[in-house]
Formats: C-alpha cells, sequence, structure tokens
C-alpha cells in the first residue's frame, strides 16, 4: 500500500485529508505525535528525575500552559488558512504576543540580578534543546506536511510555517517531561527556536510534498 492510499480512499467518497475534517486529522497527528514524543523521551533523552518533584512547581505548568497555548493557535490558522478564511492569520498574531511577552519574561529575568551582567547561555545545552524538539517532532512534520499537501492549500507556505509550529509546540509539549531547564532566560529563547524550527521545516516539507504530489492532484483534477 502506497502512502497515498491512507490519505484518499480508493474507491472514492470522501478523503481521508480534507479542509472539512482539517482539525480532527491535526488533533489526531498531535496526540499521536504526543504519544510518540513520550515513548521516544522514555527510549532516548529518559524522564527528568524530579519530575515528581516539578509538577507542583508553577514554572513546569507554565512551560505546558505556553507550548499548549502555541500549539492550540498554531493548528487554528492552519485550518482557517487552509479554508481560506478571512483573518486566518490572527490566530498565528495572537501566539506571536505571546511569544514575545515570554521572551520580555526571559530578558528580565536575564538582567535582574541587578548590576550583575546576565549569564552567559549554555551553547550544549542550547543546541541539545533546538534538535530535541526538532527530533521529537519529526514524526509528526512528516505526515502533517503530507497531509496538508494533499489539500493543496492556497496559501502553502504560511499553511506550512503554520503546521509545522503546531508540530514543534507539541513536541516541546511532551519535551517537558525530560527538560529540567526552569528559568524564563533559557525557557523563552531556545525552546521558542526548536518550535521556530520547526515551522521553517515545515514551510520546507509541505513545498517538497507539494511538488511530489501535483502530478496526482492534476490527475485527480482531470478525471473531474
Amino acid at each position: 500500500m502506497k502512502i497515498d492510499d491512507t490519505l484518499a480512499p480508493a474507491s472514492g467518497g470522501t478523503p481521508i485529508w480534507s479542509v472539512e475534517n482539517l482539525p480532527w486529522r491535526l488533533a489526531e497527528v498531535a496526540a499521536a505525535g504526543a504519544l510518540g514524543g513520550v515513548l521516544m523521551i522514555m527510549a532516548w533523552l529518559g524522564v527528568r528525575a524530579d519530575l515528581a518533584t516539578a509538577v507542583q512547581t508553577p514554572v513546569f505548568w507554565l512551560k505546558v500552559g505556553y507550548a499548549a497555548i502555541l500549539a492550540i493557535s498554531a493548528a487554528v490558522a492552519v485550518c482557517r488558512l487552509a479554508r481560506g478564511r478571512p483573518r486566518g492569520l490572527v490566530p498565528l498574531v495572537l501566539a506571536g504576543g505571546v511569544v514575545v511577552g515570554f521572551l520580555v519574561l526571559g530578558v528580565a529575568q536575564a538582567f535582574g540580578a541587578g548590576s550583575q551582567p546576565p549569564a552567559r547561555p549554555d551553547g550544549p545545552s542550547a543546541f541539545g534543546c533546538i534538535l530535541s524538539i526538532v527530533a521529537i517532532a519529526t514524526p509528526i512534520l512528516l505526515f502533517a506536511s503530507y497531509g496538508l499537501a494533499s489539500i493543496d492549500p492556497e496559501r502553502p507556505r504560511l499553511v506550512g510555517l503554520a503546521g509545522g509550529f503546531a508540530c514543534g509546540a507539541v513536541a516541546d509539549l511532551v519535551f517537558g517531561l525530560h527538560c529540567p531547564s526552569a528559568t524564563f532566560a533559557f525557557i523563552a529563547p531556545w525552546h521558542t527556536a526548536g518550535m521556530l524550527t520547526c515551522g521553517l521545516a515545515g514551510v520546507l516539507l509541505l513545498g517538497l510534498f507539494r511538488r511530489i504530489k501535483r502530478p496526482r492532484l492534476e490527475e485527480v483534477a482531470g478525471e473531474e
């Protein structure tokens, strides 16, 4: 069976991926990706040793809420942009406001030690954070991008950016089970950078899959 066979039934009828059922498909992909991410952390990165204590702190739930809000906002933007709805960028703008707010908190915390200079970022930890988020997001990035390509959105770059960002936010949500960082000065720039990297990957993957699928889409349109 080809991948295309999982996205459109051979006997015709309603495609598995369409603008009408897009919210459900994104929710299913996110749920599967979150479960896969948990398994990936357990098998590869490892669950943080102080998780039982961490869940009792406000910072842990702020991290969860941050990623959840961005994931939902980006997913709503994908649905609105794919359907050609007016003001489809509004959810992304709202998500951008949340990101800016978090970055402001990070800067305030970094420079909040009075006259002392801010601590230099830990390069390996920052790079590892971005790499881990991208790695956890890769399976859902691939499947979601292929599914979004099958609906041939009118604004593919924006849809790819929002879709990839949503995948990165889901991955970041799961990554909190491993990441021990509890400072806005680290979370705001580097976790956000991981999500933005996934957004850029979504643009590239959606463009690639659209080029691969274009002959098939044109064939189907000709038959209609």
